[in-house]
């Protein structure tokens, strides 16, 4: 009894004792109920999709039965089935250390990290097609935006804590979140699925989820108050490069009016379905990665394949293993749901006719870099005097090409040690110069682009990572981590960002003093210590950066 009130306590301090149940809300295949809380109604873990389980394992999702009755829906879905076990807190420690915080935050931080094991409550399930909507209560024709998480295509759910904010719906918005399968369940492509598709191809099944999600709001979300004419799609890192792929998909036009990328454009590194380029296709990474277990030859391959557990076969998501195997984990351009590469897309008229948001961070690669390449390895790695030539080799994912002169006098620039100038570039190859391009060729294209360029840093004197990858999220849904250090000005940058965002997703302008990005002037939206509008300091490099990039497109 004491246990239970004690746990009814810490629910009651983090979710609040005060809610009511919603208004019942009937959707295409039954009956819904949510909680209202502060007169904003919340829909969690709504199935928009059978389970994609057993014999439905890397198919297209599938309708989802009616049921009858009212289901109950306050809580969000079992997150998609992702590794669990990555070996070290690596992570973990590069971030509390980078972010500033102090000696006993820091403590706090890793003590809760070794515990998180015993202590994570997410549930994680094969069966996890599910999406959330956080609507103001008696909505009427409002604005949605259709939120599609990051974590390399790998990690996380929309259900996260930091997704479930009740901000934008303060501000006449609906929020979708969504689940996608991840890893070698979303993106695992093989021959003989190839073989069974009545379309011939495999791979992409997590980008199915999403078109399936779009689909599920497009024919259900008036009876929330949603506009199904007035969808903006929007997500960052892996999230931000399926906006950026969705933008050339055939079967998604029409679910969606206006886009944002952020610090993700589906550009770099495209894969191919059959054909080899500078890395391996998508079906010989699915052969090699059956071959882990055992799985090879003519004779019932998709059965066997079935039959392993989920657990066991996502576990294997894991780069110290074989990075090749990982980094096959992502779109694949197949000829039916993304026919171009994605580059050749932007360059070549083939991207969907919406106003679009594209940007990035300004120090993005800090807190990747060593998990790519920690220091040690690096400096093994690569030569001293060679190493930029090396490093460009290996990180442009596919791409062939001499370093451009204008990055190579941008990096003796920056004036840092060889490592630190790795982890700055890292970020502007994936992330600036492919939004600097995409931004560049809507512009060409007559399409409504705008450009931004994040470069907040934390307010804190022991912070080393800078403007990171991810760091905008917190400002996005106005969700700031714990212990991070913040200043008034940090809440007042939220509040600009979301008006911003929410503009976007109302009108299409995402705010009158943010010009639409031209190939002449190249002005982006800057959120830093103040925010203002202008050209980019290494506007050249990134110029640079797109000149490669166009040179790659077919």
């Amino acid at each position: 009894m004491k246990k239970n009130l004690v746990l009814l306590f810490f629910i009651c301090i983090f979710y609040g004792c005060s809610n009511s149940q919603s208004s019942i809300i009937s959707t295409e295949k039954g009956k819904i109920q949510g909680y209202e809380k502060n007169n904003i109604d919340y829909f969690l873990g709504i199935p928009f999709a059978e389970p994609p389980i057993q014999n439905l394992r890397w198919k297209a999702p599938q309708d989802k039965a009616a049921w009858k009755g009212v289901l109950q829906t306050n809580k969000a879905g079992p997150a998609c089935m992702q590794p669990t076990d990555i070996g070290n807190t690596q992570f973990i420690d590069l971030l509390s250390e980078g972010l500033g915080l102090n000696w006993y935050e820091n403590l706090f931080v890793k003590f809760l990290a070794f515990f998180s094991p015993i202590l994570d409550t997410t549930e994680y399930s094969e069966d996890c097609l599910y999406l959330n909507v956080i609507s103001p209560h008696k909505a009427q024709n409002l604005p949605v935006m259709f939120w599609i998480h990051g974590g390399a295509s790998r990690f996380g759910s929309g259900g996260e804590d930091v997704y479930i904010t009740s901000n934008f719906a303060e501000r006449d918005v609906i929020l979708v979140t969504i689940n996608y399968r991840l890893g070698s369940l979303g993106w695992f492509a093989h021959p003989a699925l190839s073989k069974e598709s009545p379309n011939g191809v495999s791979g992409n099944y997590g980008s199915l989820d999403m078109i399936a999600a779009l689909k599920w709001v497009k024919e259900n979300i008036s009876a929330f108050g949603g506009n199904p004419n007035n969808v903006t799609i929007f997500g960052e890192s892996a999230g931000g490069t399926a906006v950026g792929t969705l933008l050339s998909s055939p079967i998604a036009e029409g679910l969606f009016h206006k886009a944002i990328s952020q610090s993700g454009s589906g550009i770099p590194g495209p894969r191919m379905l059959t054909l080899d380029s500078n890395n391996l296709s998508a079906e010989k990474v699915g052969i090699k990665l059956a071959a882990e277990f055992g799985v090879s030859g003519d004779v019932n391959v998709l059965e066997r394949l079935r039959a392993i557990p989920a657990e066991d076969f996502i576990q294997l998501d894991d780069p110290i293993k074989d990075a090749e195997l990982i980094s096959g984990f992502a779109q694949v351009v197949d000829g039916f749901i993304f026919p171009y590469k994605f580059h050749s897309a932007f360059k070549n008229k083939k991207t969907h006719d919406v106003p679009y948001i594209t940007g990035f961070n300004a120090n993005e690669g800090t807190s990747l870099t060593p998990l790519i390449f920690p220091k040690e390895i690096f400096e093994k790695q690569f030569g001293e005097d060679a190493w930029l030539e090396e490093f460009w080799v290996i990180m442009n994912l596919g791409f062939n090409g001499a370093v451009p002169d204008e990055v190579i006098s941008y990096v003796e620039d920056l004036g840092v040690d060889n490592y630190e100038a790795a982890s700055q570039l890292l970020g502007d190859m994936l992330f600036g110069g492919p939004a600097y391009f995409a931004a560049q060729k809507r512009n060409d294209d007559g399409l409504d682009t705008y450009l931004y360029f994040f470069n907040r840093a934390v307010p804190s004197e022991r912070q080393t990572l800078g403007a990171t990858h991810a760091l905008e999220i917190p400002y996005i849904f106005g969700a700031f981590f714990p212990f991070v250090e913040r200043t008034e000005w940090d809440e007042t940058l939220s509040e600009i960002m979301i008006s911003d965002w929410v503009n976007f997703a109302k009108t299409g302008l995402p705010n009158q003093n943010w010009p639409k990005f031209t190939s002449s002037e190249q002005i982006a939206k800057i959120y830093g210590d103040s925010v203002s509008s202008q050209k980019l300091e290494a506007f050249e490099m990134f110029q640079a950066l797109t000149n490669f990039i166009d040179q790659q497109a077919e």
